[in-house]
């Protein structure tokens, strides 16, 4: 029995004399040369665009055909990109974008009629491993779905849910493989995983339910495994987590999940990120189309002040979420058509230009003099709170080649408000990380909770870089963006209104953080007629650079 005690308390010790040294400050190393490190931001494999693309429309397919097609569309990407699905959204622009770059845009075939399901699967057939399918069950369901497609990543045949069987069988398919009957339990996926792992992409998971209808093209032609966890159900989160143990460090999680802060702890714990992208659409295409873009940022010096002026910068938030960008991004577009001389700080996933330069193409040729930052937390959205220093380290290293290759220079962070003074102390030195490169000029920080002001606007100078808290948000506390009145709008603008004006203290400045979910473009631009004109709007980048310019650096709360 005492044998026993001792051990367990041997094995506590060294549990928590572990977590203290991962999280000792001042065991940053130096930055490494940002060029160097380049390949960390590249977790794909970019394959040829072809010579001609063919387009099949969304609208001509049910689900169950559209899960077929996707497949084809990842199994034929894995030699070169020739299949897009035109879902609607911002197909136009990237069809657009593809013709530029020299491909053929096939709208219909040979005989001048629009391509359907037999048509599309006839002419890339010979892509199809043994002309065979894998039968999978109801594409409703998250297990049968994401399984049907592993299956078609490993053995290269097409996915087929049991509502389509019928149209493949017509065309003379064989079925080489029947999951449709089987209970697919975490056991089930876990024996495949297991036997085939080897097999999959280390840099990428994709976490992804039934729903959802992007990214199954990008798991077959890239090789991603496919899994979803509940977070209420231990035997998933365990297997979702012994899957982050066998990725690489800082790894990126595309889709989603049914518990936002659970899910992004839960790959912060391993050291990675989450790109929401659950209905990104046609990656296995878009991904091969790199399109040369201009920086979205140059360095800012600090702009020249008036000391009897407070100070603001307005970031709209959620740029870590590329299905906004790439699907319309349309309270960006809606607000630079109102050409309102007031300059809005959007925040941006980097990463952009990976999923879709012509996302990127578009925001910087319609830009009105509004500016960007990354979304949280630097190269994905990750509560570094939840990651040691020494995965941090880890992190900031493909944070700041994310960022030198995008142009972005400000980096905006979400975490929970540090609970303690050590927790603090902690805190400043993950800020170090990426602080220490000099393409990081600052950042801003979103705090949990009070809707991302949970910092009020505290500052936190590390290696001589600011990095500010929102100090108020406009995110109506209901939820519901028809909650959202004039008289609340006034009210915020009025807390703005009633602030210091001393440009050498953090008290003359504000970061404003906007919720998209809540605060539409005409919901911002009332806020911005209720300022007063003793408030100036600068980009987040000229506040940062002039926070560091007028401020003693030393991290200090507002007043």
């Amino acid at each position: 029995m005492l044998k026993t005690v001792f051990s367990f308390i041997l094995t506590m010790i060294l549990l928590v004399t572990n977590l203290i040294s991962s999280n000792i400050p001042g065991n940053v190393p130096e930055p490494e040369d940002v060029e160097n490190l380049a390949a960390l931001t590249e977790p794909f494999e970019v394959k040829p665009l072809a010579e001609e693309i063919v387009v099949i429309k969304s609208s001509v397919l049910t689900r169950g055909e559209r899960c077929v097609i996707a497949s084809l569309q990842g199994l034929v990407g894995r030699t070169e990109a020739s299949i897009f699905i035109d879902y609607g959204y911002d197909s136009k622009t990237e069809l657009a974008d593809l013709e530029a770059a020299g491909c053929t845009i096939l709208y219909t075939d040979e005989n001048g009629e629009a391509w359907n399901f037999e048509k599309v699967i006839n002419r890339f057939r010979s892509h199809i491993r043994d002309d065979g399918y894998i039968l999978f069950g109801d594409h409703n369901t998250d297990e049968q779905l994401n399984m049907g497609f592993n299956y078609s990543t490993v053995y290269g045949w097409l996915a087929v849910p049991a509502d389509a069987e019928e149209r493949v069988k017509a065309l003379g398919l064989e079925k080489k493989e029947d999951i449709s009957d089987d209970k697919i339990t975490v056991k089930f996926q876990r024996d495949f995983y297991e036997e085939h792992k080897d097999l999959f992409n280390k840099k990428v998971l994709i976490h992804q339910y039934a729903k959802a209808s992007g990214l199954f093209d990008l798991a077959v032609q890239q090789n991603i495994f496919i899994f979803f966890a509940d977070e209420e159900t231990p035997d998933e989160v365990a297997f979702r987590n012994q899957i982050y143990r066998d990725l690489e460090p800082a790894s990126m999680i595309l889709g989603w999940c049914n518990r936002e802060v659970a899910h992004v702890e839960a790959a912060a714990r391993y050291g990675h990120y989450v790109i929401p992208s659950d209905h990104s659409f046609n990656m296995s295409v878009l991904t091969c189309n790199r399109i040369d873009n201009p920086p979205m940022s140059d360095k800012v010096e600090a702009p020249e002040l008036d000391p009897d002026k407070h100070y603001v910068a307005i970031v709209y938030s959620d740029g870590d979420n590329a299905q906004w960008i790439s699907n319309g991004f349309s309270e960006y577009y809606t607000w630079q058509s109102y050409n309102i001389d007031t300059p809005i700080t959007w925040t941006f996933a980097p990463q952009m230009n990976l999923f879709s330069s012509t996302a990127v193409k578009k925001a910087i040729e319609n830009n009105n003099g509004d500016s960007f930052i990354t979304g949280p937390s630097g190269a994905g959205y990750a509560r570094i709170d939840h990651m040691s220093v020494k995965e941090v380290e880890k992190y900031s290293k493909v944070t700041a080649a994310t960022m030198e290759k995008s142009g972005l220079r400000i980096m905006t962070l979400l975490n929970d408000v540090p609970s303690n003074a050590y927790a603090d102390w902690v805190y400043a030195n993950k800020l170090e990380c990426f602080a220490r490169y000099d393409n990081i000029d600052g950042g801003i920080i979103q705090m949990d909770n009070d809707y991302y002001a949970g910092g009020h606007g505290r500052v936190y100078f590390v290696n001589d870089k600011p990095f500010i808290s929102v100090r108020v948000s406009l995110w109506h506390p209901s939820g519901d963006p028809s909650q959202v009145t004039k008289e609340w709008l006034k009210e915020q603008a009025d807390i703005v209104n009633n602030s210091d004006a001393d440009i050498n203290s953090i008290n003359g400045y504000s970061v404003i953080n906007v919720h998209p979910w809540t605060v539409g473009p005409d919901d911002l631009a009332y806020f911005v007629s209720c300022l007063d004109e003793n408030v100036e709007v600068i980009s987040a980048a000229e506040l940062v650079a002039a926070v560091e310019k007028n401020v003693p650096h030393k991290s200090t709360k507002v007043k």
